[in-house]
């Protein structure tokens, strides 16, 4: 009898292994996955590094404040987007170690991001967009991810895990690459006013914004149109003006309106840009390098420089080739 109870207890045991490895030990997998992809604790994070072809950023925590290259304050959102996007990221397929092998072959831009606490690296991965989808390549690696934001559909996580110091700075008022407008539309102050919409496959068509506005003849020159679209890419102002916005609309200081320019995204995104000569002095004349804008909503406006601005309010003769 007593034999009999050990060997009844010797096969409880065997068959409770068992239940161990085929149902645990998946799981763990893939936990031991998830340690490659996801950050577990954003809040040991002090200093992240991401590095692309053409641009480096490092990103260092102080106190409970980020700081680009430790010493320029940068917009919080971004840095909280990022983090937060890097402690959820899920996987969504997985490639095996042939098509891992063959990964660096497939065309698509490429970021590396390093998170830090102190000296010690707590996770590092390349990141690559191959035509929309986001593939997480670890060091060392036998597999590469194809990742996900679960809740967050069409995120676009080469935005968030920019390597763009620009993108990051407290000044930017947008940051949107070309592929990702739909409309332009622009309003000039000599009542000329007329939009440009973009198509999902690039293509750009001109339509006039009023019935004042008559489109020369011919096809427009697609070239200009692309650098059009290509202006709103890390757009940033100099500083807040301490102008309100009600002295700018109501014309209480002199300052003439030269332009209203409105950009629209295909996931709705909206930004407008009224823009105003800037006068030192009232009655002086228009500043050569400064206008004021009101962006949105915004209840100050903002010094930008004429950089950004002066290609954004040529008259449509432009696109169309002539001068």
């Amino acid at each position: 009898m007593q034999n009999r109870r050990q060997i009844f207890a010797v096969v409880f045991l065997i068959l409770a292994l068992l239940r161990v490895i085929l149902f645990v030990k998946p799981w763990n997998s893939q936990d031991s996955e998830g340690r490659k992809v996801a950050l577990r604790d954003i809040s040991l994070v002090d200093r992240i590094v991401v590095v692309d072809s053409y641009h480096s950023t490092e990103l260092m925590k102080v106190d409970d404040s980020w700081f680009l290259f430790g010493t320029e304050p940068v917009n919080p959102l971004e840095t909280d987007r990022l983090l937060i996007a890097a402690g959820r990221l899920e996987i969504a397929s997985i490639l095996g170690s042939e098509a891992h092998a063959a990964s660096d072959s497939i065309q698509g831009d490429m970021r590396i991001v390093t998170f830090f606490r102190g000296e010690d690296v707590l996770l590092s991965y390349g990141l690559k967009n191959i035509a929309g989808k986001f593939l997480l390549i670890p060091p060392d690696s036998e597999s590469s991810f194809y990742v996900t934001v679960p809740g967050y559909a069409g995120l676009d996580l080469s935005r968030v895990f920019s390597a763009s110091p620009d993108h990051y700075r407290d000044h930017l008022l947008m940051d949107l690459r070309p592929s990702e407008i739909s409309v332009i539309e622009i309003d000039l102050a000599p009542g000329e006013a007329f939009c440009f919409i973009q198509d999902r496959e690039g293509n750009i068509r001109c339509e006039p914004g009023n019935e004042h506005t008559v489109l020369p003849q011919g096809e427009p020159n697609t070239l200009s149109m692309k650098l059009l679209f290509s202006y709103f890419t890390s757009f940033r102002f100099e500083q807040g003006s301490g102008i309100p916005a009600d002295s700018l609309t109501k014309s209480a200081r002199g300052e003439l309106k030269l332009a209203t320019i409105g950009i629209e995204t295909f996931s709705g995104e909206r930004h407008s840009l009224e823009v105003f000569s800037y006068h030192e002095t009232p009655g002086s004349e228009p500043h050569l390098f400064r206008a004021l804008v009101l962006h949105n909503e915004k209840q100050e406006a903002f010094f930008v420089n004429y950089i950004y601005l002066d290609v954004l309010m040529r008259g449509i003769s432009h696109y169309f080739g002539e001068k």
